[in-house]
């Protein structure tokens, strides 16, 4: 008996080492996210402290070391927001890179386990993407509104803040306002804020068949006719107790007969009183025979057209 609960006590102590040696707190994801950019900006990916199998995505593309932002990245932009959750061992980074002369609008997921980093995945947003038609140029983007509506970087006091599985609930009451097409159901302070790639979507004139705003204008509740069916894959990926904010990515699928493209996003939302404050999404529209977001579990990331086979 003694020798099964020394055996049992070893165990223990050694499964304890084990999770002390595989966790990644705050300061070490910061730590990883940080050495992460630097390498892709300096083009190195043997400085990234990336994991043997490191898998990365751009616009839900699986990229190969060396090619991708690892060639593309210049430097980081006028816009940098970071974001931690130790639970899920996850970073996020919100904002801006330079590809040369041209400043695009990102956000980055960054999976850190084995005190390596073994997954990136990037949703990159350029002025003269395709929009929801297709047609090149025609994607929201503003960047001067982006630089004067920053999204917070923040330490909330620790008797403002809400538990991640209230934050991650308040978050799904917007998505679900989306797909049951009713405000109501969403959980945000009057004159909420929402952005695309910095170009507000919110403060116009409230217009017939929408149902929710603040003082005859539209806010981040307000719904009307967007041809969405489902707010589809939602990956919290980041909920950042600290600053109470969170990083989710998902996609807007279309209904059967709406030929407009898919957008695949990043949407970053902050949390005051148990409402939405304000979000700022970093998004593209994908192609239709794209597998999106080409990450686990890959059940229904289609569809694709009839005729691909």
């Amino acid at each position: 008996m003694r020798k099964t609960l020394a055996m049992l006590g070893l165990l223990a102590g050694f499964s304890a080492h084990v999770q002390a040696a595989t966790d990644c707190n705050r300061a070490c994801l910061q730590q990883h996210l940080d050495t992460y950019l630097r390498a892709v900006v300096s083009h190195q990916p043997q400085a990234g402290q990336l994991w043997v199998g490191f898998r990365q995505t751009e616009n839900a593309v699986v990229i190969p070391e060396g090619q991708g932002v690892w060639k593309s990245v210049t430097a980081l932009g006028s816009v940098q927001r970071h974001y931690l959750d130790a639970v899920q061992q996850q970073a996020g980074y919100f904002g801006t890179v330079m590809l040369g002369d041209e400043e695009a609008v990102v956000a980055l997921r960054l999976k850190v386990q084995w005190n390596q980093v073994t997954e990136a995945e990037w949703f990159i947003a350029r002025k003269g993407d395709p929009g929801l038609t297709g047609e090149p140029g025609r994607t929201p983007f503003d960047l001067d509104t982006l630089r004067r509506t920053l999204p917070a970087q923040r330490v909330v006091p620790k008797a403002g803040r809400l538990p991640r599985e209230a934050l991650q609930a308040v978050v799904n009451s917007y998505f679900d306002g989306i797909t049951s097409h009713n405000g109501l159901i969403v959980k945000g302070h009057p004159g909420c804020s929402r952005y695309e790639n910095g170009f507000p979507t919110f403060n116009t004139p409230m217009r017939p068949g929408m149902d929710i705003g603040n003082d005859g204008k539209s806010d981040c509740r307000t719904q009307a006719d967007f041809g969405v069916a489902i707010v589809a894959i939602r990956n919290f990926y980041v909920i950042d107790e600290e600053s109470q904010a969170v990083m989710v990515s998902a996609m807007f699928r279309r209904t059967q007969k709406n030929t407009k493209l898919r957008n695949h996003f990043t949407e970053l939302f902050h949390i005051d009183h148990g409402k939405i404050r304000d979000i700022h999404a970093a998004f593209y529209y994908a192609p239709e025979d794209r597998p999106v977001p080409n990450w686990p579990p890959y059940d229904g990331l289609y569809p694709l057209p009839a005729d691909y086979h």
